[in-house]
């Protein structure tokens, strides 16, 4: 499958892509106060709400349409991850940011990670977790291995990092050790480090699945910043730009062949679109009249948040 994905991409003939009919969206949460950073795994959707005057972690069944409030207390829950059972997040009790669980099936909450040193922008996988330490006025990439309790850090000298990415295979992050930043990726499995890639440009925000790695790029930039969204195939080394223009794509995440980002293009109206890595079409998602922000991916299903709701949107439907 991951072979058949790659001679696609190649065969992909980039400005030839076509249009479509927007992908209609469904608000699953409203209400007073924000409601940020969306995740899902399977049916099950998180998000970081404030309509309690804190961040709290809430939690919505797309099978079933009800919604769980997960954190309760005085102190801020940001940021969660849910992969399989397990809901994680960034948890402010300790009077820094620790990482804490909540395991759906038990019902229970536990701190996973404490230590005095700020730790945000958490991702998650079946086995690792990772995120950005914070740490007198450095930032560092860590890698977490659930099984073994071990904790790996990435640093490369001074050189600040972030936006750290986990598929099961591999981590990947920015790294500022050559220039503005490049993607890294470092083998899971070989415990071996890749350079993705080497434009003095700044590279941001990576996304992975299998083999691909999506990231922000803005190498080609004129005056003004001009973010294009790129992948990088791990088994060809192969890289392809995959999208092209005036306006900003950022903010990538992929899920098999569909690739999720944040596109301006609408007089710099920032609305989320679906890219068909198959057909190579571009699909803006409907309804947009204010911004949209941090989309995320699985299977079919897209979730993201314009600040006062959290939005979901069933693309198998737009085929």
């Amino acid at each position: 499958m991951k072979k058949t994905i790659c001679l696609l991409i190649a065969s992909l003939l980039i400005g030839s892509w076509c249009g479509a009919q927007e992908i209609p969206v469904k608000q699953i949460s409203s209400g007073v106060g924000t409601r940020q950073f969306p995740d899902i795994y399977g049916s099950r959707v998180v998000w970081q709400d404030t309509r309690d005057g804190k961040a709290d972690i809430y939690l919505y069944d797309i099978e079933t349409g009800t919604e769980t409030r997960i954190t309760h207390g005085i102190v801020n829950h940001k940021k969660p991850r849910i992969y399989g059972n397990r809901i994680y997040w960034q948890d402010y009790r300790n009077g820094t940011s620790d990482i804490y669980m909540y395991d759906l099936a038990e019902g229970k909450e536990a701190p996973v990670v404490l230590s005095p040193v700020a730790k945000v922008d958490l991702a998650v996988s079946d086995r690792y977790l990772a995120w950005t330490e914070m740490s007198e006025g450095k930032q560092t990439v860590c890698l977490y291995d659930l099984l073994t309790m071990k904790e790996k850090r990435m640093e490369a000298g001074q050189a600040a990092q972030g936006f750290a990415a986990l598929g099961i295979d591999y981590l990947a992050w920015k790294d500022e050790r050559n220039d503005s930043g490049d993607i890294y990726l470092y083998d899971l499995v070989k415990g071996k480090e890749l350079r993705v890639t080497s434009n003095p440009e700044a590279q941001w925000s990576p996304a992975v699945y299998g083999s691909l790695v999506v990231w922000e790029d803005n190498r080609n930039k004129d005056v003004l910043p001009n973010y294009d969204i790129y992948l990088y195939d791990v088994n060809s080394r192969q890289e392809r730009r995959l999208t092209k223009g005036d306006a900003n794509q950022r903010y990538p995440r992929i899920w098999g062949t569909k690739v999720v980002f944040v596109d301006n293009s609408q007089g710099e109206l920032e609305n989320i679109h679906v890219l068909d890595l198959i057909t190579g079409k571009d699909t803006p998602l409907a309804g947009c009249s204010q911004d949209r922000y941090t989309p995320a991916i699985y299977g079919n299903y897209v979730v993201f948040s314009d600040l006062n709701g959290i939005y979901l949107a069933d693309i198998g439907q737009s085929r």
